[in-house]
């Protein structure tokens, strides 16, 4: 008789079933993917502005596998749209050199055109990202023709050109011409503002998604903003019926064995009488 009797599961038992409870929500918790890494602080902000105006919810921390850089997760269903998002607006954007960029610090004794050069692709690089750093600018193009001095051939210095090729979103520039031409003649000696050409490129403006915008998860639907947090709380939801179902058999499994051992009982005491 006793060798029919079921024994309840043990400790080792409970712990795999805490373990099994532990990993649904882990997964639920951690379908974030990241959509760009390796980020400088300033351009991470700008992906997660544009990101939040299509509608997706998305998050800036810091990159383990880069130091001092930052990576942008979303959830894994807005991922694909995250992406064609990004590349609309030409995000994120390569980082045109700077003038320390420029300097070859490997060469011992550079010539005095290599010197040039490099002063004038750091200084177009520079004027770049100042004009990217405004909202509405998508990408900016600054080149300089900066012709060496000669202080030996007794004739007026040349002189000094330069053009701008400016896209922007949206049919409305969010800088005007006059601006630009001062901002580059500004950081460039001996360029007049008459000197530089600004060309300018409209690209389609993105339309604004409010968070009235619904995404949904099965048939439900809900808000974009609040779409990570529903997951979460139905794989909690989840999780929490699959243990009260786990408990449910075990609680009948006890009450099969505390029957098995009534029974044994009255048998024995039947056999003694």
């Amino acid at each position: 008789m006793s060798g029919g009797i079921q024994r309840t599961p043990g400790r080792g038992w409970r712990f795999r079933l805490f373990f099994l409870l532990a990993t649904v929500l882990l997964g639920t918790v951690s379908c974030a993917v990241p959509v760009a890494g390796g980020l400088d602080e300033v351009e991470a902000n700008r992906i997660v502005a544009a990101l939040d105006r299509a509608g997706i919810e998305a998050t800036k921390d810091r990159d383990p596998t880069v130091e001092g850089k930052f990576v942008i997760t979303v959830i894994r269903d807005e991922a694909q749209r995250a992406i064609v998002t990004m590349q609309s607006e030409e995000l994120p954007r390569p980082r045109a050199p700077g003038i320390l960029d420029a300097i070859d610090k490997g060469a011992l004794v550079p010539s005095a055109a290599q010197e040039q050069a490099e002063l004038v692709a750091g200084t177009a690089g520079d004027l770049e990202r100042t004009l990217e750093a405004v909202d509405g600018v998508l990408t900016a193009r600054v080149h300089l023709n900066v012709p060496p001095s000669d202080p030996l051939s007794g004739g007026p210095p040349p002189k000094t050109t330069a053009s701008v090729l400016l896209e922007h979103r949206g049919t409305t520039p969010p800088l005007t011409e006059a601006s630009v031409t001062r901002v580059v003649a500004g950081g460039v000696r001996g360029l007049l503002p008459a000197d530089v050409a600004v060309v300018m490129i409209a690209r389609p403006a993105l339309p604004h998604v409010s968070g009235k915008d619904m995404g949904h998860v099965g048939p439900i639907a809900v808000a974009h903003a609040s779409l990570h947090l529903l997951q979460v709380a139905l794989g909690a939801l989840v999780a929490l019926v699959g243990a009260l179902g786990i408990a449910t058999l075990v609680l009948f499994s006890r009450v099969r064995r505390l029957g098995a051992e009534m029974a044994e009982m009255e048998g024995r005491e039947g056999g003694g009488a």
